[in-house]
């Protein structure tokens, strides 16, 4: 009886610990839900869905940690929207933040690893306030609780070999600096049909973020007047 209860805890916590934590394991491109990390490069947290915490590992560039299976690159358009399934949902506090860079000369999607200032921002999320009913109100997120989450590819971005990093910053245990969480994953894309935009500005990962910078280090449970003035950690986004 008692190792029936020690079982029952231990999965227990394991299953508090999977459903309150996410991963983005599937593409999703006109209409089409592509398998379990086809695509998107398998991140080290794919079975455990466990977060980053270290903005200095190099596993931040794109949740992956050594070694993973090529998982082919998908071919889009430029002003193409691509999708990503959430697993186990978004369920903090904290932005949705997309990235891209492009392949070098020589390189591809699949042999590039990302490292070096060549990623920049496409799109970004922030709070706001919601007074219904007028006691929560407090700061609320775009994507809380998504299962999907979305992003148009720029329509002038050059035709090219990109990743594509989707992240979510969980800073719901935040008010101690070093506990933000970090979820997310790459995918790999070649993009025809594409335009002459120029993007700017760069930065790398690991390296874009402080700990101490005042969107990873802040108190989000206290009520917010001006959820505007909330600094997105990063560089500014570029568009065309």
């Amino acid at each position: 009886m008692l190792q029936f209860v020690a079982l029952l805890v231990a999965f227990a916590t394991f299953y508090t610990a999977t459903v309150a934590h996410y991963t983005f394991p599937n593409l999703i491109h006109k209409g089409i839900q592509y398998p379990d990390y086809t695509y998107i490069r398998r991140t080290w947290n794919y079975e455990s869905y466990w977060p980053l915490f270290d903005l200095t590992s190099p596993v931040l560039r794109c949740f992956t940690n050594g070694t993973v299976p090529n998982p082919g690159t998908l071919t889009v358009s430029a002003g193409d929207t691509v999708g990503f399934t959430v697993g186990g949902r978004i369920v903090h506090e904290g932005p949705l933040l997309f990235y891209m860079a492009r392949a070098g000369f020589r390189q591809s999607a699949a042999s590039m690893s990302g490292s070096g200032e060549v990623w920049f921002k496409i799109n970004e999320t922030r709070p706001y306030i919601t007074d219904v009913p007028a006691k929560l109100e407090r700061q609320k997120w775009p994507h809380y609780n998504a299962s999907e989450v979305h992003i148009e590819i720029p329509s002038c971005l050059p035709t090219g070999d990109y990743l594509l990093r989707v992240e979510h910053i969980a800073i719901h245990i935040a008010f101690d600096e070093g506990q933000h969480e970090f979820f997310g994953a790459c995918a790999q894309l070649r993009v025809v049909n594409g335009g002459n935009g120029v993007p700017t500005p760069y930065t790398e990962f690991p390296g874009a973020y402080q700990s101490d910078e005042p969107g990873l280090f802040l108190d989000v449970h206290r009520p917010w007047s001006l959820p505007e003035q909330y600094e997105v950690p990063g560089p500014p986004v570029w568009t065309c």
